[in-house]
């Protein structure tokens, strides 16, 4: 971990976005959606963001951006390891999009903020975690409970594969959360096809195959 990063520092960071996490979708229209994802290479990340408008799934804006890590990998921390790239990403738009995907988790524990919830809250932006595990919670048919509480959703998006993920992080509720992924699933991919380009745009990164 880097000097100036410790984690008490850290956990106080964490406690202060927790209180900020709302969980109420707070937009009157959607218009463009913006997924990110990061590779690593050696010590240095390779945050892909792509932009799409909602209603003709037309990729409108992609970018990539690149930087030291900041720590070490650690599945405690992991938010504080990806946040800060995929804000970095966000800020190289120049189009800034109405809501966000990350692939992560998003409020599904009181008192452990997601990744969802990190980016959110940090940019006050509307943002939705989507995972391929099932981290935290339980499943009970398509609801994932944490503590009896539904959390999250889970939706199967290809026939003989498992579901994905999907709960709020931050300025929108599970129901637009849900809609606006299902509004993403296009055959054959198994994610949003927000995660599907992000993804595919920080691997041609990490190969040093970028594009403009």
């Amino acid at each position: 971990m880097k000097s100036g990063f410790d984690i008490k520092e850290l956990k106080e960071i964490e406690k202060s976005i927790l209180k900020g996490i709302n969980l109420k979708s707070n937009f009157q229209e959607i218009k463009t959606i913006a997924g990110f994802d990061i590779a690593y290479s050696g010590k240095n990340y390779i945050a892909a963001a792509v932009v799409v408008d909602l209603e003709s799934k037309r990729e409108i804006e992609k970018r990539i951006v690149t930087g030291e890590e900041i720590m070490p990998y650690s599945p405690s921390l992991a938010v504080f390891r990806e946040g800060p790239a995929i804000i970095d990403a966000y800020r190289s738009l120049e189009i800034k999009p109405d809501v966000l995907i990350v692939k992560g988790n998003g409020a599904l524990k009181e008192n452990k903020v997601g990744l969802a919830s990190y980016v959110g809250v940090l940019i006050n932006k509307p943002c939705i975690g989507v995972t391929k595990d099932l981290m935290f919670g339980r499943l009970d048919e398509d609801k994932i409970l944490v503590e009896d509480k539904i959390k999250g959703i889970a939706i199967k998006t290809k026939q003989f594969a498992n579901p994905i993920y999907i709960s709020p992080g931050h300025n929108i509720d599970l129901e637009m959360s849900v809609n606006i992924v299902k509004q993403l699933i296009i055959e054959p991919y198994k994610l949003p096809l927000v995660l599907h380009l992000a993804h595919k745009y920080a691997n041609k990164g990490k190969k040093g195959n970028k594009e403009d």
